[in-house]
C-alpha cells in the first residue's frame, strides 16, 4: 500500500506520495490552497524532500498568481508544467 504524505504549508498543504511499492522515487499528488486542489503535471521526484520542495515552489507560484488561475487549468511557463485546477464544490 502506498501511503502519501500530506505537509501543512503556508495557508494549505502539500500532498506527495510515492511512486510505487518499495520506490525511491515520489510524486506531487496536489497542492490544497484555500479549500482548493491543484494537480501538477506528473514528474517523478528523487525523494520526497524534493518532492515537498518542488510542491512548495508550485504553491507559491499558485498564491501569487491566484486571479489569472481561478477559472481552470494553466501553465506555468517559469516551473515547465501544466496545473490541473479542481475548483471546491458548492
Amino acid at each position: 500500500m502506498n501511503l502519501g504524505i500530506i505537509s501543512p504549508y503556508s495557508n494549505g498543504f502539500l500532498e506527495v506520495l510515492p511512486e510505487g511499492e518499495g520506490s525511491d522515487y515520489w510524486q506531487i499528488a496536489a497542492i490544497h490552497i484555500n479549500g482548493e486542489a491543484f494537480c501538477p503535471s506528473p514528474r517523478l521526484y528523487r525523494s520526497q524532500q524534493v518532492a515537498n520542495s518542488r510542491a512548495a515552489q508550485i504553491y507559491d507560484w499558485i498564491a501569487s498568481h491566484e486571479p489569472e488561475i481561478s477559472g481552470g487549468d494553466c501553465y506555468c511557463s517559469k516551473l515547465n508544467l501544466m496545473l490541473w485546477h479542481q475548483p471546491k464544490e458548492s
